[in-house]
């Protein structure tokens, strides 16, 4: 039988089991997968250590050599300007982000110091 966190194999009789409300058995190899599915709520897939994280991030590592090897397509070339380079089509606004130094707020004025009421 198998650990239902880290799917190690546990030898007969060394197991904890933990049966659900439902009546569902599930066997640990060990307080560490106890605690960690039944009282941390970690899932399997999102712990390190487990036989099941470890499987994935294989599989995960596979896809992606999979995708860098296969040959990309050039992209296509086009005659038209970068975005930035395009006009803006809106008349009367210019284009936003255009003129950096427009677009900035001139610093508020300073407030005069109060000043302090004493009698005379």
């Amino acid at each position: 039988m198998d650990c239902n966190f880290c799917s190690i194999r546990i030898p007969r009789g060394t197991e904890y089991i933990f049966v659900t409300s439902k009546g569902k058995a599930l066997y640990f190899c060990s307080s560490k997968c106890y605690k960690n599915l039944v009282k941390l709520n970690r899932k399997p897939r999102e712990t390190r250590w487990t036989k099941t994280y470890v499987e994935e991030k294989q599989a995960r590592l596979k896809t992606m050599e999979h995708r860098e090897a296969a040959p990309k397509a050039p992209a296509p070339k086009t005659e038209e300007a970068a975005p930035e380079e395009k006009e803006h089509k809106v008349e009367g606004k210019p284009k936003p982000g255009a003129n950096k130094e427009a677009g900035k707020k001139s610093p508020k004025p300073k407030k005069p110091a109060k000043k302090s009421h004493t009698a005379p």
